[in-house]
Parts: C-alpha cells; structure tokens; sequence
C-alpha cells in the first residue's frame, strides 16, 4: 500500500469517529529534545493506547521528525498502520488541527523553536502542552518566554488545556538534574511563573535521561518506549 493510499484509507475509516486529544511538545528554543519526546509520545498513543495518531512536524527550519520518519522508511523500519507523519510548518496550524480532530484520535504537534508564531496557534488548540527542558540554566532561561507565550495562546483555547515540564538528557552522575528541579519547584523571584513570576514551573515527576536508548533512536521505530510510558501515564493518571 503506498503512502498516500495508506492515509486516505485511515483519513476515511476514521471519519467523523474522533475528537483527537492534542499534545503539542514545544519550547521556544531548539535543541531541547522536542523531536525526540514528540516520537516517542505519538507511539505511545499509537502502539500502547492503540488510537490512530496523527504527528505533525510544525518546525519552521529543521523538520526533523518528519526526516526521522522519511528514514525509518528507507531503512525498512515497520511503520505502525495507525500512525500518520506529516510536514505542517505554517501560521494556520491552529485550522489544521481542527480539521483533523474527526480523523485521528491523537495529534502530536513538534512545536519547534524557530517560530513563535506557530507555537502560539498549535498551544491554541492544545489539550495538554509539554515543554521539554535539558537541565541547564541556558533552557531553564527560555521556560519563562515560553509560559508567556503559552499562556497567551491559553487565553484562546476553548479546551482546558494544562502544561507540564518535563527534564529531558538528565544525567545522574552529575547535580544538574538535582539542581534544575529545585529550581524549577522554587524558583528566585523574575525566573517562574505567576504574575510575580516567582511561581514554580508545572514540573512532571517522570525524569527522562540521557540514555543512548533516546540519543540513538533518530531514523528508528522504537519499541521499547521506556519513560516516556511512565510520563505518559504519569500524566493522564
């Protein structure tokens, strides 16, 4: 079955038949392990929960989760049947998104760092947002520009969409992870949250380290989802 066909027929066997769940995994810095969080948390959806999941890549510059997918194809990997990969790097992603909710019942957006602007409209119609975030000062820096744009978006959707950091490439033979949490939950006064921005950050409890497992995933169709199934059910406990 060739691509396409391989869309129409799930687009058309799922007509009508959703209202998709959006996760949109975004900050407004590159870098960060979106492309990776975004891959492994639509397969979740899409093997564990078994819902026909819809991954749009919406990064503005390196697309790479669609380029991780046109490689697992050429390398022969097994894409699942429920899973669809496609290229939405534009301004009116928020109308995307809502034309497919009936089609899909998941939508993974990798919200990429290039583009403020398609950031704010995918959070528009997110349902859960997840912010990816390497334990160091140079992206914990970002968190706050990207809560205000989030919660600018927020003001706009309709949905009761919540927002969770989650600390990614954490290495425990050094205090940095140990370091970023307690600064994420108690954060110095102009570096959090709130309107005093002194707040702590909606921090997940579920760590994802910097296993070779993730760093080497890139091209792959993983089966082994590790933490990001602990997250994943972390947060829709």
């Amino acid at each position: 079955m060739s691509e396409n066909t391989r869309i129409k027929t799930l687009a058309a066997a799922t007509a009508s038949a959703w209202d998709a769940f959006v996760i949109v995994v975004g900050m407004l810095k590159g870098g960060t392990g979106k492309t990776t969080s975004a891959w492994f948390i639509a397969l979740y959806y899409a093997v564990v929960l078994e819902l026909p999941t819809l991954l749009l890549d919406a990064d503005a510059t390196s697309q790479s989760a669609y380029d991780w997918f046109k490689v697992a194809q050429a390398e022969g990997f097994e894409i699942p049947a429920n899973l669809v990969v496609e290229r939405y790097p534009f301004d009116d992603i928020a109308e995307y998104i809502r034309e497919k909710r009936s089609e899909f019942g998941a939508i993974v957006v990798d919200a990429g760092g290039g583009s403020s602007r398609i950031f704010h409209e995918a959070v528009t119609e997110a349902n859960r947002l997840i912010v990816p975030v390497a334990p160091t000062k140079i992206e914990r820096r970002k968190l706050v520009a990207t809560f205000d744009e989030a919660e600018r978006a927020a003001a706009r959707n309709e949905r009761d969409v919540t927002a969770h950091v989650v600390l990614v490439k954490a290495d425990d033979r050094t205090s940095l992870p140990r370091t970023a949490k307690d600064k994420l939950l108690e954060p110095a006064e102009g570096e959090g949250i709130g309107p005093e921005r002194d707040e702590p950050f909606p921090l997940a409890e579920t760590v994802i380290h910097s296993w070779v497992h993730y760093m080497e995933a890139f091209g792959e169709v993983p089966t082994e989802l590790s933490e990001y199934a602990e997250l994943m059910k972390e947060l829709t406990a």
